[in-house]
C-alpha cells in the first residue's frame, strides 16, 4: 500500500480535502527539489483515488481488486509515462496515446489517470500534443505531472495545471525519517551531513548514502581541486563527471562554487554547506576572483537547466571543466 511521507501531511490533507468537496482539478503539477518525494505522494494519491474502498484518510485499502492491479502494475485506468532511459525524452507518440486513453470509458467506473515523470522530459512536439488533452479534458480525466524544473515546461502547460509546490522538509522530520531508514548509521552528525549535502532532501540523502555517494563525491572533489591546480586533465575529469550524470554533477559543482563564493566574501566557514571539504575549499579560495566565480556559477546553472534534456553530458562537462581549469590564478 502506497502512503505519503511524514513531512507531506499538509499537502496530502489539502489534496484529500479537495477530493471530498468535489473541487479537484483535472491536472496537477507537482514541483519541488529532487528528493522531496514528489512521486511518492503522487503514487499514494493515485492509489487512493483508484481504490474501491479507500480509508477515511484517503489512503488506499491495499486489498481490493483495483489495489491488486495497481500493485501488479496492470491497472487499466492508469497510464504511466516516463523516459525509457534516464536523460532521454518522452516521445510524442506516447503523449498522443493519452488522447485515446481518455476517450475510452474507465473500466472501473472512476477516474482515468495519466502520470508523467519528469514532465520536462517531453520534447516540444510531445508538450504541444499534451496541450490538446489539457484544453479539452474528459470528465473523469486526471493528469499528474512531476517536475523539478518547471521553468522548462511550456508556460501554457503550467497555466493549465494546478501547481502543488513541495517545500523543503522540516529538519527534525527529515532527520528522524532518515535515521529510521539508515539504522546502521549511529552518528547524528552523519545524518545531518547527508541532509546538508542533499539540499535538505531526505530521499536524496538516503540515496547518497546507499550508493556510496560520499566516497565518490570525495574522490571527485579531490580531482576537481587537482584540475584547478593544473595537476589533472580537465577532459579526463569531465569523462568521470559525465558518468555521474549531469543533474547530480551540476548540483555538486554548484554547491562547491557557492561555498567558495561564501568564503571569498568573508563568510564564517561554519556556515558553508560542504563542511567536510572545508580544507580543500580554503586552499582554493585564495587564488580565485569573486567576479569570475559568479560567472562560473552562472555557467553551471545554465547547464543544469538543460541537464534532463537532450544535452550531451560529455561535451557539457568538458566545457565546465575547461572553464574551471582557467579559474584559478594562484596555484599554477
Amino acid at each position: 500500500m502506497k502512503t505519503s511521507l511524514p513531512w507531506q501531511t499538509p499537502l496530502w490533507d489539502g489534496l484529500i480535502a479537495r477530493v471530498r468537496t468535489g473541487n479537484f482539478p483535472h491536472a496537477l503539477l507537482f514541483t519541488g527539489s529532487v528528493g522531496y518525494g514528489k512521486s511518492v505522494l503522487a503514487e499514494a494519491l493515485i492509489h487512493g483515488l483508484l481504490c474501491q474502498f479507500p480509508a477515511d484518510s484517503g489512503t488506499a485499502c491495499g486489498q481490493c481488486q483495483s489495489c491488486r492491479l495497481l500493485a501488479a502494475g496492470t491497472h487499466p485506468d492508469l497510464m504511466w509515462l516516463e523516459p525509457e532511459e534516464a536523460g532521454k525524452a518522452i516521445p510524442v507518440d506516447r503523449i498522443r496515446a493519452t488522447s485515446t486513453f481518455f476517450a475510452l470509458k474507465g473500466q472501473y467506473g472512476g477516474r482515468q489517470i495519466v502520470f508523467i515523470n519528469p514532465a520536462e522530459a517531453m520534447n516540444r512536439h510531445a508538450a504541444n500534443s499534451l496541450l490538446k488533452t489539457l484544453e479539452e479534458p474528459t470528465e473523469d480525466a486526471l493528469l499528474i505531472l512531476i517536475s523539478s524544473q518547471p521553468s522548462l515546461l511550456l508556460p501554457t502547460i503550467r497555466s493549465r495545471c494546478q501547481q502543488v509546490v513541495f517545500p523543503r522538509p522540516e529538519a527534525q522530520l527529515s532527520e528522524a525519517w532518515l535515521q529510521a531508514q539508515l539504522s546502521e548509521v549511529k552518528e547524528s552528525a552523519t545524518i545531518k551531513n547527508l541532509l546538508a549535502l542533499s539540499n535538505g532532501a531526505p530521499l536524496a540523502a538516503q540515496a547518497l548514502h546507499e550508493t556510496g555517494g560520499l566516497a565518490v563525491r570525495h574522490d571527485l572533489a579531490s580531482q576537481w581541486v587537482e584540475v584547478a591546480e593544473g595537476r589533472a586533465d580537465p577532459l579526463a575529469c569531465a569523462k568521470q563527471w559525465s558518468e555521474l550524470g549531469l543533474p547530480k554533477a551540476t548540483r555538486w559543482l554548484s554547491s562547491w562554487v557557492m561555498d567558495l563564493i561564501r568564503l571569498k566574501s568573508g563568510a564564517d566557514p561554519v556556515v558553508i554547506t560542504n563542511g567536510d571539504l572545508r580544507p580543500q575549499l580554503l586552499k582554493l579560495v585564495t587564488g580565485l576572483e569573486l567576479k569570475r566565480l559568479f560567472a562560473y556559477l552562472e555557467q553551471i546553472t545554465e547547464t543544469a537547466r538543460w541537464a534532463n534534456g537532450q544535452l550531451n553530458a560529455q561535451l557539457a562537462m568538458e566545457d565546465l571543466m575547461v572553464s574551471w581549469s582557467r579559474q584559478h590564478i594562484g596555484l599554477k
